[in-house]
């Protein structure tokens, strides 16, 4: 199955770029509203499933789950490193979601 998620939404005001999460690619891009320009968010060779997005844009971090490895994971921006924060101990975690309350940060 290919499918593409596209994060919009409240990022911030100072944030000109959405995320992508490519399923059939098989990893998250950042691309900014202004140039156009591209970036692959995890390293290369990185195979993951992304099936939620969220971000949050007070602490530049980004959350999603990964459906074949049943994780949730964090991915930093200013720091660049990727963070497992739940790994599904009986392997039955295919349907975890995500969903940020923007309104709870302000």
């Amino acid at each position: 199955m290919y499918v593409v998620y596209v994060l919009t939404g409240p990022l911030s005001n100072l944030d000109n770029f959405f995320i992508v999460a490519d399923s059939y690619l098989r990893n998250i891009y950042q691309v900014d509203m202004i140039s156009g320009n591209t970036s692959q968010l995890l390293l290369s060779g990185t195979a993951i499933n992304p099936y939620s997005l969220a971000y949050d844009s007070t602490n530049e971090s980004l959350y999603w789950t990964d459906y074949d490895a049943r994780t949730i994971n964090r991915y930093s921006l200013r720091t660049n490193s990727t963070t497992v924060l739940y790994r599904d101990p009986l392997g039955q975690g295919k349907n975890l979601g995500l969903n940020y309350d923007f309104a709870e940060r302000l």
